[in-house]
């Protein structure tokens, strides 16, 4: 099986694929770049990404290998179990490990896992096909010789002038008429319009301080001077944006729930405080901070149908048959019971009926 192809997939329509036991799945956005070693501009790209944790929780794959390799959840489950082991043993021994569309995994010195993408995969949505952009080849100045004419320069006849020679003296200043003792009306008139130019910018660089400062620092005054007016206990601006609160009242914390006494065979067990039980009373909740093991026999896209199922294992006797939880792709899980070691979870997973502890599997939370 090409668990990768099925990865791979997924992650072009969701956000995380956990492979339980193992990591998450996910993209990340790498954008255009300029390869100097190759000449090329790389477009922007949506390429995976891996994660050692979280290692377990809801994940689209196994309802996706389950309709396409035609196997049931449970199956699906030890496949993982399977998988990973190998995984983690071929990466124990210094082999690397590939998976088809998603990239390479191998360990580093300190023996964490290094994962390097495929990068020929782009799950960029909006990515229109552009592909490496070569860029343009570098053509340097032209060369020239120690006598500082350039080389591929062609040789002037006499009376001739080349174009260089030309701008070379059209940029050159004309020199001054030494003749020239006084300037003239139109000199003069023009020093003075620059010279009034001059003392307008200036001055016209101050306009800020009488504009803005100015009535700013008055602004300022003005409030320094009656801020019990405008901010004190009574003042303006308190009294239009007073709100009464009402302080909230502190709720007593619910005691948590005691855990199921489990009857083992051949013993009397006298429960104090009994669950209470029938097809309409819903269990209590487990307690909180512990770590609590369900045994999952449904899951239901209409609550209704959960809430159904729920009712009829507490009427067989299941009392602490109830709908759970909501996953994210809003399905309504309901389980069988809840306990708080796993050992105990198993033996009562094995002690079902056939039907329903083949499709019976445990959750932790």
């Amino acid at each position: 099986m090409k668990i990768g192809k099925y990865i791979s997939e997924l992650l072009y329509t969701h956000d995380t694929v956990i492979l339980p036991g193992f990591g998450s799945f996910s993209t990340t956005y790498v954008p255009a770049r300029f390869v100097a070693e190759k000449n090329i501009v790389e477009a922007p790209a949506r390429i995976a990404d891996f994660s050692p944790v979280p290692k377990e929780g809801h994940t689209p794959l196994t309802r996706v290998i389950a309709e396409q390799e035609g196997m049931t959840e449970p199956a699906v489950n030890d496949f993982y179990g399977n998988l990973v082991s190998e995984i983690n043993q071929s990466l124990q021994s210094g082999k690397k490990v590939e998976l088809e569309n998603i990239g390479l995994f191998q360990l580093d010195e300190n023996g964490e896992i290094r994962f390097s993408p495929d990068r020929n995969m782009n799950y960029l949505k909006e990515n229109t096909g552009v592909s490496h952009v070569k860029a343009p080849a570098f053509i340097p100045p032209e060369k020239k010789d120690e006598s500082g004419d350039s080389a591929d320069s062609t040789p002037v006849e006499e009376g001739q002038t080349t174009p260089a020679f030309r701008a070379a003296n059209e940029s050159k200043p004309e020199p001054a008429d030494e003749t020239a003792t006084e300037p003239g009306p139109e000199t003069a008139m023009r020093e003075k319009d620059e010279t009034n130019n001059e003392e307008r910018r200036s001055s016209g660089g101050l306009w800020w301080l009488f504009y803005i400062v100015i009535p700013l620092v008055i602004i300022l005054l003005i409030l320094f001077l009656n801020f019990d007016y405008f901010f004190g206990s009574e003042g303006l601006f308190r009294r239009q944006t007073t709100v009464e609160r009402v302080e909230p009242v502190p709720s007593e914390p619910a005691e948590p729930a005691e855990p199921p006494l489990i009857e083992e065979p051949g013993e009397e067990i006298t429960d104090p405080d009994p669950v209470p039980s029938g097809p309409d009373i819903e269990p209590p909740p487990p307690e909180t901070g512990r770590p609590v093991y369900y045994i999952v026999v449904g899951s239901f896209r209409n609550e209704m149908e959960a809430q159904k199922l729920a009712r009829q294992l507490r009427s067989d006797g299941a009392p602490l048959a109830m709908v759970f939880m909501q996953t994210p792709a809003e399905y309504h899980r309901v389980c069988y019971g809840y306990y708080y070691d796993l050992e105990e979870a198993e033996n009562h997973k094995a002690s079902l009926d056939g039907e329903l502890r083949e499709k019976a599997w445990i959750l932790h939370r």
